[in-house]
């Protein structure tokens, strides 16, 4: 809470602050439960803290929870290893400082202090886990309905995020054993059917969810030491082995029940599509439409093979990773100091001493953990086959490879979790070593406390007002019901949370060109804006369906007499398709004349501009960053600066031309 964002930042927060408080639809695969949940809390504490600030604190708490149940995993755990030596105290202690030093990792931090997905994914994987382990503690007559639990959490994932399942196999690794850690087969096959009908709904893969199918029921012919039990617990007036063997088939039938209850939720975008949201991404009012949002159709969904990147890239962007997690202040951004690789080892260390004392002792919670951090890490890079990062590859691959459009650090949190949790273990084993007092492993908790926090930290400038401004500056500077023109994430997504939640200028019809290749996009826009064009009318220049439609749409505007603008992240040759006779107004560009009208470069609108240089000071540069959106962005504020070209040195205006792509 102490580093919490104020208010709204850059990727996606806009458009989930937007889509809680207006009950949308976000971009696909729509999350409508995260939705709901941030709408029900803007509900209760909105009018308490205001909608943005209440959205980014239930990341900080479901964070929170997530280190809350963890620490209750760990700390439930009795040694039953060769060391009798550990106490029930020391045993707390340990979980507490697991947990501080999972909560600490620089993503998990991240993803607590801003509006994302991802910390109410980790609050569902960590519980997920709990059941899981009570699934294998509880006693076997009690035992099912811990394993439908955990079940119906894997189930439940596609309508939180996919990424859940990341967490699944570690839970299966639990509930899947006993107390004495014996295997139960049945219930392992069990499991892993369960998993692939979980990831055969969120991708919309039929042939997934009925492998899936075969796989659970083909648990019932396995042999299975609780479904003995069951049945010598029976023996006074139940059925005999036919009566047990008809338990399996009726337990197995009714957690294939819970898949349907689960993937209904699903269905809550249909109904809400159907009343025509503000937000409304991939419009799902239809069975088709719905099954195009959930499995991500609208994008370039890579499977297996072939690989997008090198795999030894792909390994690196892991590695490049890790190495931000511990002590992400102590370098330059993604640049590296002698610092931060030493705190990185040292925590990597950590754990592997970790993982050992804690299998020792427990062997059922270290291989889950150790699962965690395989799937968590590894798994996710192979799954995900991402194109080359962000910062990473430059100069090594062809000028033509696709990188990332930003750094997916987020994506591994659940493996940075158990590294976490592994490393907080192994400062225990180390203080035990030592017979210092158990509290001292605590101190540990400050290596990411220290390193993370200057970076970690939203409450800071440049990052505390940037994207709000950007959002108030680009609707501001737009004339009276303009038709503006967006060019992706960073202008469009705090726009649109400065429109739903603020009520800021929405005589503006905002228009994102990138999402106009998708046909939902271009009818959203013609029913919100009234403008209608023939979609197949020929345009000169244009390569792709997106730059034809926002052609056609530019035109449909000017025929309504309605301003066509252009935000300074469209190129000239973009903006040249939309409109000519370009002036730099404020921070946006305003057309005077159609497309083809004249071929000269952009001006600027003095008047107009100028009073805005007064209004903008210098932001100051942020050396912690990983992700260049924020620098970016608070360039589009300097942009009048342009106005006056006297008052800079040639070569900074220059580069003051490049970033508003005046030219």
């Amino acid at each position: 809470m102490a580093t919490l964002a104020p208010s709204v930042t850059f990727w996606d927060a806009g458009e989930f602050i937007a889509a809680a408080q207006v009950f949308g639809i976000p971009h696909p695969p729509g999350t409508p439960l995260y939705v709901a949940l941030g709408h029900v809390w803007i509900l209760v504490l909105g009018p308490v803290f205001g909608v943005a600030r209440a959205m980014n604190l239930l990341s900080a708490i479901a964070t929170a929870a997530a280190g809350g149940m963890t620490a209750w995993l760990f700390a439930r755990e009795v040694a039953r290893g060769p060391d009798a030596g550990v106490t029930a105290r020391m045993i707390e202690w340990r979980a507490v400082t697991a947990v501080l030093c999972a909560g600490l990792m620089a993503s998990v931090w991240a993803n607590a202090t801003e509006t994302e997905v991802y910390a109410i994914a980790l609050l569902h994987g960590v519980l997920m886990l709990g059941c899981g382990a009570k699934a294998g503690d509880a006693p076997r007559e009690r035992s099912a309905k811990w394993v439908a639990a955990t079940a119906y959490a894997m189930l439940l994932a596609p309508a939180v995020h996919l990424s859940v399942l990341v967490v699944a196999p570690a839970a299966i690794a639990l509930a899947a054993r006993d107390r004495d850690g014996r295997w139960l087969p049945s219930r392992a096959v069990l499991m892993l059917g369960v998993l692939l009908v979980a990831a055969g709904i969120g991708r919309v893969s039929p042939w997934l969810v009925t492998g899936g199918v075969i796989i659970a029921a083909g648990s019932v012919v396995l042999p299975s030491r609780t479904w003995r039990a069951a049945e010598a617990s029976a023996m006074s007036g139940a059925p005999g082995g036919n009566g047990v063997r008809r338990q399996q088939v009726g337990f197995v039938l009714g957690v294939m029940a819970l898949a349907t209850v689960a993937a209904s939720a699903l269905l809550v975008m249909l109904v809400r599509a159907r009343h025509d949201p503000a937000l409304d991404q991939g419009n799902p009012s239809t069975l088709t439409t719905l099954f195009d949002v959930v499995a991500r159709r609208q994008y370039d969904v890579a499977g297996l093979w072939p690989r997008r990147a090198p795999a030894w890239l792909q390994i690196a962007n892991v590695f490049q990773y890790v190495d931000w997690q511990v002590a992400l202040g102590w370098g330059r951004g993604v640049f590296t100091s002698p610092a931060r690789v030493a705190a990185t080892l040292v925590f990597a260390l950590l754990a592997v001493v970790g993982a050992r004392e804690l299998r020792r002792e427990n062997r059922r919670l270290a291989d889950a953990m150790l699962v965690l951090l395989a799937s968590g890490t590894l798994g996710v890079a192979i799954y995900l086959n991402l194109r080359a990062g962000a910062s990473l590859g430059w100069g090594v691959l062809p000028d033509s490879m696709p990188h990332e459009a930003r750094e997916r650090d987020y994506f591994f949190v659940y493996g940075f979790w158990a590294w976490g949790c592994l490393a907080g273990c192994g400062a225990m084993a180390l203080v035990r070593a030592r017979r210092w007092p158990a509290p001292t492993a605590l101190v540990i908790a400050l290596l990411p406390l220290a390193g993370n926090w200057p970076a970690s930290d939203r409450g800071r400038e440049p990052e505390r007002d940037a994207a709000g401004s950007v959002a108030h500056a680009l609707l501001e500077s737009a004339p009276p019901g303009a038709v503006l023109f967006l060019a992706g994430d960073n202008d469009s997504y705090p726009l649109w949370y400065a429109q739903q939640v603020e009520g800021l200028r929405r005589d503006v019809a905002p228009v994102t060109m990138p999402l106009l290749s998708a046909e939902w996009y271009s009818s959203e826009i013609a029913r919100r804006t009234g403008l209608r064009w023939r979609t197949s009318e020929p345009v000169s220049g244009t390569t792709w369906r997106h730059e034809q439609q926002a052609a056609l749409i530019a035109r449909a505007a000017r025929r309504e007499g309605r301003p066509v603008v252009a935000s300074p992240l469209l190129t000239a040759e973009e903006r040249a398709l939309l409109g000519s006779g370009w002036r730099l107004t404020g921070v946006d560009y305003v057309s005077h004349a159609p497309a083809g009208a004249d071929a000269e470069g952009a001006s600027v609108d003095s008047a107009f501009t100028i009073p805005w240089i007064r209004r903008t000071r210098g932001q100051p540069a942020d050396p912690y960053a990983v992700d260049g959106a924020t620098e970016t962005m608070l360039h589009l504020l300097e942009c009048p600066r342009l106005a006056r070209p006297g008052a800079m040195p040639p070569a900074e205006r220059d580069s003051l031309e490049v970033h508003c792509n005046f030219r």
